[in-house]
């Protein structure tokens, strides 16, 4: 039997980074220009006194100063002689001792991914074999609901499917933008066994469920009507033409959408059964290699990241909140399940001790508890960083303006040698506590991270105030320059590095919950049956140590 899954497909444009870090050559002049603009700054750097300095040929003097002009560190003054002075950029770089790094940014060919409708599973294209309802017949085929009408993706999804070659990383995702809006994707279910084919990879566990029940009503529904004839949609089919011999190919033809549309007629089988047997419309399903017959596993998404503790309860939390607010130096973000007053007003002060080291703080929530509305999120943060910053308060702190409608419970901050961290769990920033004890992970590591950060964006895309999602994603791409430079200059392996995957909104369709593989699983989702949001709505971490990388 063929069970229709409809999909619509997105493009995707964005673009792909590939760097290295600067020679010992290039931090040193970074340095002597610093130095001489402190002593002389009416004088600054020549090309003549860097290379009687560093006693290196011109030529090389030269490429160490182009590539630190462009990479916006060193400015060119005129005068008799081209002197060299530091931008602010990089003043900065020189008094953080941070290592730059030389990166080169690129468009990359646009992607497109297959979005399912049903559970909001994604997929490459080229993953997933589709066609357009003219041959897809759902007037003869059952399908599967459409419950998911959104017409927006999440980034942080689509990051880990955007193709890249080896050394390159994402360096910004642009706007998906909906191509094909109805198709489908044809799967066989055999009933007998309860075996699919036809999904691609990674599907299974979010929609077999879903499929064999389509499958089996329709089943049952044949079998108590067996002279029950299917209506197409139109009273008459044309013959298809034959097709032209077509000449030899190379290799094994595989099934394409486009050569479908051409294929024969199939003829009749006399002593056919009376309902039509639409099946056979899709030879590519009847093939051993059926692209997606494999099994329930999902692709191994983890990366490298830092488990740098696990927290439990209400009083850990509360302590690295406190700690968060008080160390943080840029960055600051809270995003609770629920949010009330009471709760958010207790964090005043931390929060405005925070503002006054210009720390940006931002505040989402999935949802107001009872006796709490949005506007009185947003009056209160405003009335907080009014009272210590003025104006500037209100650009530092930056609330939701409406519920994000998701589960996550995110906290994320920098501020110590790790760089960015975050904690990610189940625990309630500024609501009431949950029944259970609050569990999360407090994680780092600059490629990880970069994905939490897109996650951030994510989730200011559903705040009310699109236009904060913009500085998280800045914040990705420089944790995604940082990875570079760790990359290359990689030391010996640390006892805390784990495998880390972050799970965002329906893709926590696809992991299993009574799973024993003895991964490490939190976070917090909200699951939306209808409307605009219908899908999972949430953030989690599955934490895995492998053998190879495990403390002894």
């Amino acid at each position: 039997m063929i069970v229709l899954v409809p999909v619509s497909m997105f493009s995707v444009n964005f673009n792909v980074a590939r760097g290295r870090p600067y020679s010992r050559l290039e931090q040193r002049v970074l340095e002597e220009i610093a130095a001489r603009a402190g002593v002389a700054p009416h004088e600054g750097a020549t090309l003549t006194s860097l290379c009687d300095t560093f006693r290196v040929h011109e030529r090389l003097m030269v490429e160490a100063v182009v590539t630190l002009v462009g990479a916006g560190w060193v400015a060119v003054t005129s005068g008799r002689e081209a002197t060299f002075v530091l931008t602010d950029e990089g003043q900065q770089a020189c008094s953080s001792g941070k290592e730059p790094a030389s990166v080169v940014v690129a468009p990359a060919p646009p992607c497109t991914v297959v979005f399912d409708r049903t559970a909001g599973q994604l997929a490459r294209r080229g993953e997933v074999l589709t066609v357009p309802k003219e041959e897809a017949r759902p007037d003869l085929n059952p399908s599967t609901p459409w419950r998911i009408v959104r017409s927006t993706l999440d980034e942080s999804q689509i990051q880990k499917l955007l193709p890249r070659n080896s050394g390159e990383w994402v360096r910004g995702i642009g706007r998906p933008r909906l191509v094909t809006f109805r198709r489908y994707v044809p799967v066989r279910v055999n009933l007998a066994d309860r075996a699919i084919s036809g999904l691609p990879r990674g599907w299974h566990q979010a929609l077999s469920t879903e499929i064999l029940a389509v499958a089996q009503a329709r089943q049952e529904e044949l079998e108590s009507t067996p002279d029950l004839q299917p209506t197409p949609q139109t009273t008459a089919r044309k013959e298809t033409p034959l097709v032209p011999a077509q000449p030899p190919t190379t290799g094994p033809a595989r099934p394409t959408p486009l050569s479908i549309a051409a294929r024969k007629p199939r003829p009749t089988v006399v002593g056919a059964p009376k309902f039509p047997q639409v099946g056979s419309s899709f030879p590519w399903l009847d093939g051993a290699d059926s692209i997606g017959n494999g099994g329930d596993d999902s692709p191994d998404q983890s990366i490298e990241a830092l488990l740098l503790s696990e927290v439990s309860g209400e009083e850990a939390h509360d302590l690295l909140l406190a700690e968060a607010l008080a160390t943080a130096t840029r960055h600051v973000l809270i995003a609770s399940p629920t949010v009330n007053a009471e709760s958010l007003s207790k964090l005043g002060d931390a929060i405005q001790a925070a503002l006054t080291r210009g720390v940006r703080v931002d505040v989402l929530y999935g949802a107001t508890e009872e006796g709490t509305t949005p506007q009185d999120v947003v009056d209160l943060l405003h009335r907080l960083g009014y009272d210590v910053a003025q104006r500037l308060g209100r650009e530092l702190l930056k609330p939701a303006k409406e519920p994000t409608g998701s589960g996550a419970s995110l906290l994320i901050f920098d501020g110590r040698e790790e760089g960015l961290e975050a904690v990610i769990g189940d625990y309630v920033w500024a609501g009431s506590p949950g029944s259970k004890p609050a569990r999360s992970v407090h994680v780092g590591g600059t490629e990880f991270m970069a994905q939490v950060a897109r996650a951030a964006a994510g989730l200011w895309m559903w705040s009310g105030d699109p236009d904060c999602a913009d500085r998280w994603r800045r914040v990705a791409n420089r944790c995604q320059d940082d990875t570079a430079v760790s990359a290359a200059r990689r030391g010996p392996l640390r006892k805390d590095l784990v495998l880390a995957e972050l799970i965002v909104d329906d893709e926590h369709a696809q992991v299993p919950q009574d799973s024993e593989d003895g991964a490490l699983r939190t976070g917090g989702t909200c699951l939306h049956e209808t409307g605009f949001a219908a899908g999972i709505r949430g953030i989690s971490a599955v934490i895995r140590r492998p053998e190879t990388l495990a403390t002894p």
